[in-house]
């Protein structure tokens, strides 16, 4: 069945969003609360390191989601599911979903947003948020120039989601 990928920077909300997806009855995966990605350093799979990564080791590792595993996500899904999250190999893998929907959100939102994360956890630390702006910096029009749907990520989970679908009926899902 048709899966869509959900993504955008760190603090957009994809987490949120697949929540309330699924709240809704729609499959809905998430690539890091469902172990569905891992870090890799070139192929050889590795594990993130428990202390925060510098900028060196983010240079040299990516975060894959695997194909197969869309593959077996798209399988077993019945009507039109979801997979939310952000992946180093996004272009390895979008031609295996229906649809791409890039959530979007300006630079004092995404701080606020990582401001509230637990201590330790990704996007905590002033690094992180560095990395995650200068990620996040081209995102859009990166990922419009290549067909995504881009949603405004500025509101509570229940309006982006309601957007999300909106988006998607026009272009024929959902």
């Amino acid at each position: 069945m048709p899966l869509v990928y959900v993504t955008g920077p760190s603090g957009a909300g994809k987490s949120t969003v697949g929540a309330e997806l699924a709240r809704r009855g729609f499959p809905s995966y998430d690539t890091d609360l469902d172990r569905l990605s891992h870090w890799y350093r070139g192929d050889q799979l590795v594990a993130h390191p428990d202390a925060a990564a510098d900028d060196r080791w983010y240079a040299e590792h990516v975060l894959r989601l695997p194909p197969e595993t869309v593959r077996r996500l798209a399988s077993a899904t019945t009507g039109l599911g979801f997979v939310c999250g952000t992946v180093g190999n996004e272009g390895e893998i979008w031609e295996l979903f229906a649809a791409v929907v890039s959530l979007s959100l300006d630079d004092a939102s995404i701080r606020a947003r990582l401001a509230t994360r637990a201590p330790g956890s990704f996007g905590s630390t002033p690094d992180d948020v560095r990395r995650i702006l200068g990620w996040a910096a081209t995102i859009d029009e990166d990922n419009s120039r290549y067909g995504a749907l881009l949603v405004d990520a500025s509101g509570p989970g229940d309006e982006v989601a309601d957007l999300i679908l909106s988006g998607l009926r026009e272009r024929g899902l959902g």
